[in-house]
């Protein structure tokens, strides 16, 4: 099903950034700045001014500066957030540090990082068969046609040396049989320090591999098991536990989704079962309705047993056939079969108005709740208004969800949070990104969350 990637004049300026890096020169993607109340963009000759307070917002007049400061439509307002954002933006250096592991990557003249070149040049970057676990959607072409997981459709999977179309020493193999001679599994446990230096060593891939821009799924899902207090694992092969995880908002992490047998190597002595909830997995079951020996009409789409030297992990991965959102109301259903965690990469936070109703019903029923989301200031100012209100929403929105005693008092507790855990994700890729509003640094999966915690950890 191969798709056009790009409308031309984006696939023009690709194809020129590309030539520019194969001959060694400086890239610039530096994008035109919006006004961050009105979202206008910069008219020539009339440059936008910063907020004075940050250095960072900015806007096309006093004011939209103004309206911006006391918030519009009950928001918050830029008073509320501007020192957040001008702490996250002293925090770009960092994001940039991350990205310098690796010697493929090149810092632009704005001092953000774009890989869309690079995968140009190798060719890694398009939709359909030809492109292996690295299609995506469309970005800016007719993407009425793509199914994410696609490739699921099949009835038989891509051999990973296919899936990867990378060399064969920067492949993070797992099936070791057939990388015979090039690749050994790696010892159990993984690395205490969460890097990708760490984590490449421990793999025994160079640096030069650009494998991190798919494993950052299933890595970000590591970490934030980490953060809930679920990746410490039994290393006696005697004594194995189990994992039922629940990941939301699934969509483009299906086009990779073989990658995500690295959580049997990362989780020894562990049997983990990951469901997908979300949009993609809904498009990508109803089509699979028609093809009944396809990969995505088995019970499992995808298992993997990790070798005993690397701790004998296990995973297996379902789709869920319950329709496009999790259904997070159903409180009958979640408290006879609770899963240990309820995960999201890119989430989208503020703007996903689904997830409210996720929070609600992971503080109600205790379920450990964390996510990835690619900005920071956003996801703070609005899950400090979310959490507040939870008490209220659920009045006004879930009226007929029946709570027990301690269930409403963990609801209550959450309005009574004055901080939330948010940190960098040491496994992010790579950034910071361009963009058209300064709302500090951005990544994908470039931030971590914990909206309801697990068992404390620390780092």
């Amino acid at each position: 099903m191969a798709t056009a990637m790009h409308a031309a004049h984006h696939a023009i300026a690709l194809a020129n950034a590309a030539a520019a890096l194969r001959r060694g020169e400086p890239l610039d993607g530096t994008q035109d700045q919006m006004c961050l109340a009105c979202y206008s963009f910069e008219e020539p000759g009339k440059k936008l001014f910063q907020c004075s307070g940050c250095k960072v917002a900015l806007y096309c007049s006093e004011k939209c500066a103004t309206m911006h400061w006391k918030g519009i439509n009950g928001l918050e307002g830029h008073r509320d957030v501007c020192k957040d954002l001008k702490a996250a933006n002293l925090r770009t250096p960092e994001m940039q540090a991350i990205a310098k592991q690796f010697p493929w990557t090149q810092l632009e003249k704005d001092g953000t990082y774009t890989f869309e070149p690079f995968l140009t040049l190798n060719g890694l970057l398009g939709s359909g068969p030809e492109f292996g676990w690295w299609s995506q959607i469309p970005c800016c072409a007719d993407d009425s046609r793509y199914v994410s997981g696609f490739l699921l459709l099949e009835d038989e999977y891509l051999r990973e040396d296919v899936g990867w179309r990378l060399r064969s020493d920067h492949v993070p193999w797992l099936d070791f049989d057939l990388a015979l001679g090039i690749a050994t599994p790696p010892n159990a446990p993984p690395p205490q320090e969460h890097s990708w230096k760490k984590y490449y060593a421990w793999r025994n891939l160079p640096m030069e591999s650009v494998a991190m821009l798919l494993l950052q799924w299933p890595l970000s899902v590591y970490r934030l098991l980490h953060l809930l207090g679920l990746a410490s694992v039994p290393l006696d092969s005697n004594e194995r536990r189990h994992l039922t995880v629940h990941l939301l908002g699934v969509e483009k992490e299906l086009d990779a989704l073989p990658v995500f047998g690295e959580l049997a190597l990362l989780l020894p002595n562990t049997d983990l079962d990951l469901v997908l909830f979300g949009p993609g997995v809904s498009k990508l079951t109803a089509k699979a309705q028609a093809r009944p020996s396809c990969i995505a009409s088995r019970p499992f789409v995808y298992t993997y047993k990790a070798p005993k030297v690397a701790g004998g992990g296990t995973i297996r991965i379902e789709l869920s056939r319950a329709g496009i959102f999790y259904d997070s109301l159903n409180f009958p259903a979640l408290r006879r079969e609770k899963p240990d965690a309820l995960l999201a990469l890119n989430a989208f936070f503020p703007t996903n108005s689904e997830w409210r109703a996720v929070a609600f019903a992971s503080r109600a029923l205790g379920i450990p709740f964390a996510l990835t989301d690619i900005c920071e200031t956003t996801l703070r100012s609005d899950v400090r208004l979310l959490l507040t209100r939870l008490p209220i929403l659920q009045i006004v929105e879930w009226p007929m969800v029946i709570l027990t005693e301690p269930e409403q008092r963990r609801v209550h507790r959450a309005d009574r949070v004055e901080s939330y855990a948010i940190d960098m994700n040491p496994f992010m890729t790579i950034g910071p990104m361009p963009q058209a509003t300064r709302i500090g640094p951005i990544s994908y999966n470039g931030f971590t969350l914990v909206v309801t915690p697990g068992r404390a950890v620390a780092g």
